[in-house]
């Protein structure tokens, strides 16, 4: 499918509703926004192997905590479970799932934001990319990007190169986390062309997955950090945002 997008821009928080068939919920977290209260939440409704393993982040500790507490949270939302209820399974390829429920999700954090899209589509990803000024873009690419992609890039600079490379990389971050097999598949499998206010994807056949079948979004959140989302649906998707810090009345 070729998506329609604008030029990038930050998303609007909406006010919290049912979700409707053709919507994806994605709910957004400022980690700064995080407060010793959240933090002593978050421990109490993570189970012990998720307590467990955030003791042994050496970095990344907080964003860790405060992801789950956004997972667990905004699902007992739509599950009517109680948070520290909510039991993960995973596929043969490692992506988790709620059993014997029709929500899906995917979960991304990066710098001091955590995103979480929830839909009753299956094969849903998002993906948030804080801008690291120590990154080589073009080794980047030249190694993991399509031959096209890399070529196209190799004809910008500054800004614009900077921009192409992380709309690249969060697209193909949010389709093969959609998919659940991660980026080890090969980022060069799907390829993307931003032009003529579309954007365009062309798919590896090893992948097995149509093209057509599949709708992309993305935005900024401020200058310095992208997010994009792949969905898999014959049917236009409408992307929704939510402020999880701003909605009252979480369980």
């Amino acid at each position: 499918m070729s998506t329609p997008f604008t030029p990038l821009h930050t998303p609007r928080f909406e006010t919290a509703r049912p979700l409707r068939a053709d919507e994806v919920h994605i709910w957004c977290l400022d980690i700064n926004q995080f407060t010793t209260a959240h933090f002593a939440d978050a421990a109490r409704v993570m189970n012990p192997s998720e307590r467990e393993r955030a003791q042994k982040f050496v970095r990344g500790k907080e964003s860790y905590i405060a992801s789950r507490w956004l997972l667990r949270k905004v699902l007992a939302r739509y599950t009517g479970a109680t948070p520290e209820a909510i039991e993960f399974l995973r596929s043969d390829k490692g992506k988790p799932y709620l059993p014997q429920r029709d929500i899906h999700f995917s979960l991304s954090h990066s710098g001091h934001w955590a995103l979480l899209a929830v839909s009753n589509i299956e094969l849903i990803g998002v993906d948030i990319e804080a801008v690291s000024s120590t990154r080589d873009l073009t080794g980047i690419a030249e190694s993991y990007y399509h031959p096209r992609e890399f070529a196209h890039l190799q004809t910008l600079a500054g800004d614009a190169q900077h921009d192409y490379f992380y709309r690249l990389w969060t697209l193909k971050e949010a389709f093969f986390k959609a998919i659940g097999t991660g980026i080890s598949a090969g980022l060069e499998k799907i390829a993307f062309e931003l032009a003529n206010d579309r954007i365009h994807a062309q798919i590896a056949a090893e992948l097995n997955q149509d093209r057509d079948e599949w709708q992309f979004h993305q935005w900024t959140l401020g200058a310095q950090n992208y997010a994009a989302l792949a969905s898999k649906c014959q049917q236009p998707l409408t992307p929704s945002w939510f402020d999880v810090l701003s909605v009252p009345a979480f369980p």
